[in-house]
């Protein structure tokens, strides 16, 4: 059995939901585009700073697994 590796996408979503509310944007129709412009920084960084080998680095992933 394979070993499960932590979700980027729900960890930078939980990350975007902290700076927002840190930063003081509000959760509304017309803060969505920041929100989710603020939520594929945090993921980008993320993968950014993973190992080589991490198939996370692929931007595909978990879609590129078998």
């Amino acid at each position: 059995m394979t070993r499960r590796l932590a979700d980027l996408d729900q960890a930078s979503l939980d990350c975007m939901r902290l700076v927002a509310r840190r930063a003081g944007v509000r959760t509304n129709q017309g803060t969505l585009r920041q929100r989710t412009e603020i939520q594929i920084i945090i993921r980008e960084a993320m993968r950014a700073v993973l190992p080589p080998e991490d198939p996370r680095r692929d931007p595909a992933y978990p879609f590129n697994q078998e």
